[in-house]
């Protein structure tokens, strides 16, 4: 795992983990529908992944992800391009 994305799974397991404190490295890639999240917690989600890889991404792009696995490639890519 690179540099990125485990910066990313880090900023996305603290933000799973406000939910629910028994959530892992292995829900990364569940569906957005089963960890309750809301629409309000994907924009803090986006919002945080925007600070910490200092990128600014699309919120109606990422709106539509149903994974969690989809914020961790569409940033990578953003992260990627310096």
């Amino acid at each position: 795992m690179s540099d990125i994305e485990s910066r990313i799974a880090d900023t996305m397991l603290a933000k799973l983990r406000e939910r629910d404190a028994s959530l892992g490295p292995d829900d990364l890639g569940r569906p957005v529908a089963d960890l309750d999240l809301d629409s309000l917690d994907l924009v803090e989600l986006h919002q945080q992944l925007e600070q910490e890889l200092q990128v600014k991404g699309d919120l109606r792009e990422t709106a539509g992800f149903a994974f969690l696995d989809e914020f961790s490639t569409y940033f990578v890519k953003l992260a990627s391009r310096g």
